[in-house]
């Protein structure tokens, strides 16, 4: 399992187009911590914390939502295993823990046949496929949920606890 971790966390996950203005609006695409995240207005220092977010938020709500095919995809050109990096910024914390948390609920909620993966009748790389495709569904999910809040009340995130009440608020399913 260590090597498809490994081969996961290598990764760039992608997200629908549909959804390009909630990371414009919500984070920074190359970063802003403290003052200068408050000043441009932004929720989430970075785009994959937004990211991270709406992977939960999905989860927790089992909003799978797979991207239809023939939807256009983007990312915001960052590897999994970057995400949460010390290197450039002191305040920041090493997102390992979460990074490996998010994949452990990718191999439960993915149809993964580990047996046959340990055997080598399923190659790592069509795993890690299956994982990623379950990560974007999942996120695409969560960002659908936050769509929809935005749409039902505009000011819904003005409030300093909105997005923790989304996670308080997941129905129980």
């Amino acid at each position: 399992m260590k090597n498809l971790f490994e081969k996961w966390k290598t990764r760039i996950p992608k997200y629908s187009e549909t959804h390009k203005d909630l990371f414009t609006s919500l984070s920074q695409k190359f970063g802003a911590e403290g003052e200068k995240k408050i000043n441009l207005g932004k929720h989430f220092s970075t785009n994959y914390e937004l990211y991270t977010y709406a992977f939960f938020l999905g989860l927790y709500n089992n909003e799978f939502a797979p991207i239809p095919d023939g939807e256009k995809k983007t990312d915001f050109s960052h590897h999994i295993q970057h995400w949460g990096s010390k290197t450039t910024v002191l305040t920041r914390k090493d997102f390992t823990n979460l990074q490996e948390n998010m994949f452990i609920a990718l191999l439960a909620k993915t149809d993964i046949d580990l047996l046959a993966l340990e055997k080598g009748d399923l190659d790592e790389d069509d795993a890690v496929k299956l994982l990623i495709k379950t990560m974007e569904s999942y996120t695409n999910g969560g960002l659908i949920l936050i769509k929809e809040k935005l749409e039902e009340n505009p000011n819904y995130f003005l409030q300093p606890t909105s997005f923790l009440n989304m996670i308080l608020e997941t129905e129980k399913k």
